[in-house]
Parts: structure tokens; C-alpha cells; sequence
């Protein structure tokens, strides 16, 4: 599958900027690829990336599973007739009465790394399965996550003896080596880590179901490209060298990874001017910014691939390109070299790539700017 269905889907529609154009059936290739890699592991969607029903229910109907952070995300699923059991409550951060509710929903997997966590669980969903998350490093990652998750070697084998005493089922570990991870040792490093855990676990006779290997699996973007194959291949060498005959089952959790190269936000350019004469760089305003969507652009972190509509092979200059809002702060891309046509202008249209995630769902109401809306093509 290639973008070109959303490329003429665009040029046929004329349709209000900003907006965002999704192509389930790129969506669906992408989990038949990460699948074919990794045959034998469990896939749970990490609805956090993009909860649209059509997302969800085009998942759904080639038999994916969900990991689910809140209670507005499970009720999302749910209404799509999705089985609770397919459901994976990752948040180790829950209210108690969400985890009641959850519980009473049917849901029995639940993630922790704390004790207060694990105490709120046996008391709101008595024998409920559980899966502590450990924190790795996550160096080489765009989008780094791992302070603010996950507990160290010793607590996580420590909780879990202590999830065993309090009734509850110890059934997995997993961790998170940073979204769009582009150095794949960061897994194999994790997987030593969480092997340690298991071991000690299975003489402590807790064997665990699976070790859930989170997200991260990076994308193309303008200053990456990612073969699939050549990860899994590395990545299945190691899980085998590392655990030898003792092989767990393994639970992934892609979001960026199956919806961002099935999404293309369409943007118009509302000014181009300089802050002085001389200036090398000019700047381009576009009609969507940090705030309507494009929040992965903070520090930038995620630089996806910019090209301009119907302006190829012209001379083009170093640009700053900004958001359309009265916040400061609203500055997408200053220091990477982007550079656009020195015959762009207001009213010229922007195509922005691999936007199927982490985009729409970050959208606000802030300075009362048109909202990024999505589309949906190839819906089965």
C-alpha cells in the first residue's frame, strides 16, 4: 500500500484545510506486516495514537487486541462490541473507581508499578490479573518516556511476590523503550532486564504468561527509514538467545507504528515573510500548529517529511515554519534544515506525512482555530 490513494483522494475532494486523510487499508497492511514478523506474539493497539472508531473497528475485524489507558477509551471499544478480554488496561496511573469500573466492564488485565497502584487493584478487582512495568532506558528515542513510568529491577520482582500474597495473578512484565525508538538495543538491553526479573520470578514458582515489549517500533520520517524485517529479525534473535528453550509468550503494543504512514494532513500556508531584509530564513505560517495537532514537534522531536503541493523541482531556501497561533511557543521547526520553494506564498497547500499519529487526538480549542479533521478512505 502506498499514500498515493490519499494523494487522490485530496486532489478530488477539495476539501477545508487543515485536515487529515486516513487510509484503513494502509492500516491493515501494517498490522498483516508486523504479524507476518512477529507470528507468534500477541498485538495489542495502543488506542492512545489514534482513537477513531474507524481505526478501532478496522483493527478489530482482523482480530487485534487493544491496550487502553483510560475509562473513555474502554468505553470507545466497547461500544464496538470489542470482548473485554481483548482488552489490556496499561495505565499503571488509574483511579481507583476507574479500576472498579473496568473491573465490573469485564476487563481482568491490568498494568501497575507501585504499590499504592497494586493496592488499589486487590481492592477494586480481586483476582484480576497484573503485569508490572519496569523502567529501561530509553537513549535513541524521539519521544523518550521512561522517568515517568515503570519501578527498577528489585521493586518489580519485589511487587510482584506482593501482587501473589494479595490474591491477585503476577502473569507479565513489560516495559517501553521510548516512542519512535530508533536504536533497536534499547529492546535487547530492556529484554535482558526483564529476563533477570523472570528467572527469579520462576524460582520463586510465579511463571509468568508473557513479557510485554510495549511500543516504540519507529516509522519513516524525514530524517529516518525503518525496515520491519530487519528489526524483527534481530530483535526474535535476541528474545531467543536470551531466554533460550524458556520462551515467553511475547505481547507487543504498536500505536505510531500500524497509523502514522496511513495519514497525511493536508496544510494551507497563511503567510510567508522575514523579520528583517537580510534575513536567510524566511518564515512560513501554516493553518495548523503545535496545538492543533502537531504537538510531537516540541523540541523537535518528531520532523516529518513537508512537501509542498504542485511546486516540485523549484528552487527552494532554508524556512522556520510556525503555527497560526498567538502563542510564542507555536514554532514547529527553526533549527532542522527544512526548506521549501522561494515561490511558496499565502494560500499555497502543504502536505505533512506519516500524520496518522499522535496528531487529531492531541487537537485543542485553544485561540478558537479550525480544528484538524479527519477522513477516511478505503473503510471495509
Amino acid at each position: 500500500m502506498t499514500i498515493s490513494s490519499i494523494n487522490k483522494f485530496l486532489e478530488q475532494s477539495n476539501i477545508e484545510t487543515p485536515c487529515l486523510v486516513m487510509d484503513l487499508a494502509m492500516v491493515k497492511n501494517s498490522y498483516i506486516e508486523l504479524q507476518k514478523n512477529f507470528p507468534s506474539s500477541l498485538i495489542y493497539y495502543a488506542v492512545k495514537a489514534n482513537p477513531a472508531i474507524e481505526i478501532i473497528n478496522c483493527l478489530k475485524n482482523i482480530d487485534s487486541n487493544f491496550d487502553v489507558s483510560s475509562k473513555k477509551e474502554i468505553e470507545l471499544c466497547l461500544s464496538q462490541s470489542i470482548n473485554p478480554s481483548k482488552l489490556s488496561y496499561g495505565s499503571t496511573i488509574k483511579k481507583e473507581k476507574d479500576i472498579s469500573w473496568a473491573y465490573s466492564k469485564g476487563l481482568r488485565l491490568f498494568a501497575f508499578d507501585s504499590l499504592e497502584e497494586l493496592n488499589k487493584i486487590q481492592k477494586q478487582a480481586k483476582n484480576a490479573k497484573v503485569f508490572c512495568r519496569l523502567q529501561v532506558p530509553n537513549e535513541g528515542a524521539n519521544w523518550p518516556l521512561s522517568k515517568k513510568f515503570g519501578c527498577s529491577i528489585n521493586m518489580t520482582k519485589g511487587l510482584m511476590l506482593e501482587a501473589r500474597k494479595k490474591g491477585l495473578i503476577p502473569t507479565g512484565i513489560s516495559f517501553h523503550v521510548g516512542s519512535q525508538q530508533t536504536n533497536t538495543k534499547r529492546w535487547f538491553s530492556a529484554l535482558k532486564m526483564c529476563h533477570e526479573v523472570y528467572a527469579f520470578l520462576k524460582e520463586n514458582n510465579i511463571v509468568l504468561d508473557f513479557i510485554n515489549i510495549g511500543g516504540g517500533i519507529p516509522v519513516n520520517y524525514q530524517d529516518f527509514n525503518f525496515n520491519l524485517e530487519k528489526f524483527s529479525k534481530e530483535l526474535n534473535h535476541n528474545i531467543k538467545n536470551i531466554f533460550n528453550h524458556d520462551i515467553p509468550k511475547i505481547m507487543i503494543e504498536p500505536g505510531r507504528f500500524l497509523v502514522a504512514e496511513s495519514g497525511v494532513i493536508e496544510s494551507e500556508v497563511i503567510l510567508v515573510s522575514k523579520k528583517d531584509y537580510e534575513d536567510n530564513k524566511r518564515w512560513i505560517y501554516l493553518d495548523m500548529g503545535r496545538f492543533s495537532g502537531l504537538a510531537e514537534t516540541e523540541g523537535e522531536a518528531i520532523k516529518y517529511k513537508i512537501l509542498p503541493l504542485n511546486k516540485k523541482n523549484l528552487k527552494t531556501g532554508p524556512v522556520i515554519i510556525a503555527g497560526p497561533s498567538c502563542d510564542g511557543a507555536d514554532i514547529l521547526f527553526e533549527k532542522y534544515n527544512y526548506e521549501l520553494p522561494l515561490s511558496i506564498k499565502s494560500g499555497d497547500k502543504l502536505r505533512i506525512y506519516s500524520t496518522g499519529a499522535y496528531t487529531s487526538v492531541y487537537g485543542s480549542d485553544f485561540n478558537g482555530l479550525q480544528r484538524l479533521k479527519e477522513y477516511f478512505i478505503n473503510i471495509t
